[in-house]
């Protein structure tokens, strides 16, 4: 009766196991297999004919492996961190004019270039917004994607909750450095 009761349940279990193969989304290993592809590779692909394939060989004797430099200099933090080292030169070329002004002629200022008051207030304030908006723009929207896709695959089980939580953080720091820049850096006209 024992061995009865255990055949029929394996018997059971093997036919919902085909059952559920049958009945499957036909699609869900096209699923799967996009949701691969979607995945952030750190080193790219390998192949150097592939679309995305980087050479990122050392470009100085002293600086960094290829790799280093390209994940650790290239970042949205770094990039604005430059970015405000930038505005303070152009702040101290700005008063540099001020103090020649009245030393050289129009002429010589004029073909040094960028003297005139209009660029020295207006395009040295203006220019770093642009470029500063437009840096934590491109982040905001690459956390998004990053975390739109961790959504799809924490449903495929291909990343952790954590991992998920992750990204979302990410997204979420992304989204309170964009609207602080949009509230604080006013462009001037």
């Amino acid at each position: 009766m024992k061995t009865l009761l255990i055949s029929l349940a394996l018997a059971i279990a093997l036919v919902g196991l085909i059952a559920y193969l049958v009945h499957r989304d036909p699609r869900a290993s096209q699923i799967s297999e996009a949701l691969d592809n979607l995945k952030p590779e750190s080193s790219g692909p390998k192949d150097s004919g592939a679309v995305g394939f980087l050479s990122l060989k050392k470009r100085h004797p002293d600086g960094k492996e290829g790799r280093e430099e390209f994940d650790q200099d290239y970042s949205a933090k770094i990039g604005i961190e430059r970015l405000h080292q930038m505005e303070s030169f152009l702040d101290s070329f700005r008063k540099l004019t001020d103090l020649s002004r009245s030393k050289a002629s129009a002429e010589a200022l004029s073909a040094i270039g960028n003297t005139d008051r209009e660029m020295q207030s207006i395009g040295f304030h203006n220019i770093p917004i642009i470029i500063e908006g437009s840096i934590l723009k491109q982040n905001y929207q690459l956390r998004q994607v990053e975390y739109r896709l961790a959504q799809l695959q924490i449903l495929g089980a291909d990343i952790t909750p954590q991992e998920l939580e992750q990204k979302r953080a990410a997204y979420a720091e992304a989204t309170r450095n964009f609207q602080e820049f949009w509230e604080t850096r006013l462009p001037s006209d």
